[in-house]
């Protein structure tokens, strides 16, 4: 819990109000949604916790990041409030193993404020994503870098493993980047992020 709540007993009003916004949180995970009405309603008459969401969506706003994915973001969620993970939603995403991907990581999209499960797996002692290619959001997490930075770095062609399909109709200009996971893996900018945590 964020440093500023962690020192809080909570009530057993409080403890029920937190288990409903975690499930809120949980079940409502698509870009952008408004959970405000419902995340308020659950805090009526619980005046930390309500502080604490008024704050989460004050940082929302307040914290820089592409404007474009910016609009990706979620309101009426907890946030950290302090801290490094300042601002990334409070509780973690479902994380299912699989025989394909037995060690999933969390990880975080600086730009949309939230946080981002990666399939993966140890192969030589070192923990890499499960599948073959992985997408620029993918990468991003994994390299813990704003959307801006990274398009720099492709643009300059200085990221590793880079993959780009065209998609749509014939004569359509519209492409898709993607990374070789194998490649990127071994880009010492990733392998400091993931040492981080």
């Amino acid at each position: 819990m964020s440093s500023e709540y962690s020192a809080f007993t909570f009530s057993p009003a409080e403890k029920r109000a937190l288990e409903a916004l975690a499930e809120l949180d949980r079940t409502n995970r698509r870009a952008g949604a408004d959970l405000r009405m419902e995340a308020y309603r659950i805090t009526e008459n619980l005046p930390r916790l309500r502080n604490w969401l008024v704050e989460s969506d004050r940082l929302v706003e307040e914290i820089s990041g592409s404007k474009r994915l910016r609009a990706r973001r979620r309101r009426g969620i907890l946030r950290h409030i302090e801290g490094s993970l300042r601002g990334m939603p409070f509780f973690d995403p479902p994380m299912y193993p699989t025989a394909f991907a037995p060690e999933p990581r969390l990880r975080f999209l600086k730009d949309e404020m939230e946080t981002l499960v990666i399939g993966g797996r140890r192969e030589d002692g070192i923990w890499r994503a499960s599948r073959d290619e992985i997408t620029f959001d993918e990468l991003r997490a994994l390299a813990d870098m704003t959307a801006g930075t990274l398009y720099r770095l492709t643009c300059k062609r200085l990221v590793p493993g880079l993959i780009r399909r065209g998609f749509g109709g014939s004569g359509a200009h519209t492409a898709e980047l993607r990374f070789l996971t194998i490649e990127v893996m071994r880009w010492a900018v990733v392998l400091r992020a993931l040492a981080r945590r």
